[in-house]
């Protein structure tokens, strides 16, 4: 994240052993960034970039408001809370706040004081020790699914136990089997009940149906600007391919992200064709100022043109049968599958967008990312693209080498030139 985040960050440290203050500071700030971010775009940043930065901010500030959110992991169906009026915040983007501030140290400290173990993802206990910490005001409730991360239950279901709020789990069996579909629909009518519960209103299944309208026409898109990105990109910076695929998921079917994909494609018809070597980035990257943001500047010769969770949740929906369309959406996730499902979907996105490498980020603590980088290495390389596993934190800023980090990467960016 930019500096101006830092000096933000030192500043609110001083209210560290008073939430209630730092909270207000906190909502201040944010409320300043979203009036300069709408007001005052960056000019040296593309239009798309500029409306999904805000989007990110947005969500942190629905949520210090305590305007109607619900704290969501990435894979959660957010399209049924945006149909009842409510707020989707990503935790994860909690814990990205705090890091990007240089603020996570206290937080992590927090979580592991009530016993929350070190080897448990720092996106994770960041986000636990934040709510432990009371620097965000209550949640109407909490959503999380079991896709691709095994630590989702316990991490959501003890952050509505400190705020004694709801919790509720959407169970999504690995595999991607057709037969799963009925099961994972219970659970999803099941969850218009709580909602119905938790707001005292009828759940809209219209309001539904023309949301899952917006989010086709956002994967037509999308899919247009694919194309586009078979030759053509934009400059995103490292830490801004964490703000798109919040987004893109917290806000499927969303007018404003409609709106940005639409932008997004007209950026891409006028951007020129640049020289040099173009990187698809698989999990996630750091959110904090760090070496990788120079070493794959969006300005430089080796550039990362998209990321994994850009794609992953574009699913043709069915507005007719909403619940049904939406379940089907989840278990034909590509990461609810194998980790040779994974590599399949990764590899048709590398050739689509004419990828000459891919960097895969082992972030500390997350099995699933860690668990699989032998494999995706070894698939990779029978299918002739070069491939980088980088070991390291994405909130952390303790558990990252940069130098380690310069060294392995130089040597990949010089073998790519070969």
């Amino acid at each position: 994240m930019s500096k101006k985040s830092v000096i933000f960050g030192s500043f609110l440290r001083r209210y560290r052993d008073k939430p209630e203050v730092f909270r207000r500071r906190l909502k201040a700030g944010m409320g300043l960034e979203i009036f300069r971010r709408k007001h005052f775009a960056e000019r040296n940043k593309s239009e798309f970039s500029n409306i999904t930065n805000y989007l990110a901010v947005e969500e942190i500030y629905n949520a210090l408001k305590a305007n109607k959110s619900v704290w969501v992991n990435l894979f959660a169906p957010s399209e049924m809370l945006l149909a009842m009026g409510l707020n989707p915040l990503s935790a994860e983007g909690i814990a990205g706040v705090m890091t990007a501030m240089n603020l996570e140290e206290y937080p992590l400290s927090l979580a592991e004081s009530y016993g929350i173990t070190k080897s448990l993802c720092s996106f994770h206990r960041a986000s636990v020790g934040s709510a432990y910490w009371g620097i965000f005001p209550s949640p109407m409730m909490t959503v999380t699914t079991t896709i691709l991360c095994d630590g989702n239950p316990g991490s959501f279901g003890e952050m509505a136990r400190k705020y004694n709020v709801p919790f509720y789990l959407i169970d999504v069996p690995r595999g991607r089997k057709k037969e799963y579909v009925p099961y994972v629909e219970k659970q999803l009518l099941e969850l218009v009940g709580k909602l119905e519960d938790l707001t005292g209103k009828e759940f809209p299944r219209d309001k539904l149906s023309n949301i899952l309208v917006k989010e086709n026409s956002t994967i037509n898109k999308l899919n247009e600007a694919k194309q586009l990105m078979k030759t053509k990109e934009i400059p995103i910076e490292l830490f801004e391919q964490l703000n798109i695929l919040y987004v893109l998921h917290t806000l499927a079917g969303d007018e404003r992200l409609l709106n940005g994909v639409n932008q997004l494609v007209k950026d891409l018809e006028n951007s020129p064709k640049k020289e040099g070597k173009r990187l698809l980035w698989m999990h996630i990257p750091p959110y904090f100022d760090n070496i990788l943001f120079e070493l794959f500047s969006p300005y430089g010769r080796f550039r990362v043109i998209t990321e994994e969770y850009w794609w992953d949740w574009m699913y043709p929906l069915n507005p007719n049968n909403p619940i049904r369309s939406l379940a089907e959406k989840l278990v034909f996730n590509p990461e609810a599958g194998t980790v040779e499902d994974r590599a399949l979907f990764n590899l048709k996105l590398a050739r689509d967008l004419n990828i000459d490498g891919i960097i895969h980020f082992s972030h500390w603590g997350c099995r699933q990312s860690n668990g699989a980088a032998g494999y995706l290495k070894s698939f990779f390389s029978k299918n002739n693209i070069p491939f980088l596993n980088l070991d390291g934190d994405c909130v952390d800023h303790r558990n990252l080498h940069p130098e380690q980090l310069k060294t392995r990467i130089e040597a990949f960016f010089e073998m790519l030139e070969d």
